[in-house]
């Protein structure tokens, strides 16, 4: 019997999270994602000023009982806390296989302007100044991450071109692929 898998699909604000479950929807349809945004922009029409925080305690409620009960579950997160990292340890005593899917950028910069189209395009906003310290902070927890994964996967999100693979890790072999670009801690 396989055992129940947490998936977390992370990066800082505006690298393609939810553009990759969407784009990739076939793999990730079998599981529910917990999507904070998602999440958010159904509670914004009930309270809007407090649904950020509103989503975020509902994600996090919704994947303490997927661990609790055993079951799959994928989750969408900056990574730029600690909360996610502790989950995965939790997850892991739980007989949880963890995997990682992480998507960087080369630079903020690319993250700001994709978050300024999607405003433009209806979507939600994140502030500047949140974004910045997310994006540091998001790279500063990746190794522990890495370390804390049974399989992690590597993507840079940096052009048009779209998603391309810089990585595949697990214990029994690690797969690069060229170029490495420099947010991946080698």
């Amino acid at each position: 019997m396989k055992p129940p898998r947490l998936t977390i699909i992370a990066g800082a604000n505006g690298c393609g999270k939810t553009t990759l479950t969407r784009w990739d929807w076939k793999t990730f349809a079998s599981i529910p994602i917990l999507d904070p945004d998602a999440i958010g922009k159904t509670l914004q029409s009930t309270v809007p000023s407090t649904f950020p925080i509103a989503s975020a305690r509902h994600v996090l409620n919704a994947a303490r009982q997927h661990v609790s009960r055993a079951e799959s579950f994928a989750i969408e997160t900056t990574l730029s806390g600690h909360t996610y990292l502790r989950m995965m340890v939790h997850a892991r005593i739980r007989g949880f296989e963890v995997v990682l899917v992480y998507i960087g950028t080369v630079n903020v910069e690319i993250n700001l302007a994709r978050i300024r189209n999607r405003v433009l395009a209806g979507g939600h906003d994140v502030p500047e100044i949140d974004v910045r310290r997310r994006y540091k902070r998001s790279f500063e927890n990746l190794p522990t991450a890495i370390q804390r994964a049974d399989h992690t996967i590597l993507f840079d999100n940096s052009t048009d071109e779209g998603y391309r693979l810089v990585a595949v890790l697990s214990p029994s072999e690690s797969r690069w692929f060229k170029p490495t670009p420099d947010w991946v801690p080698v």
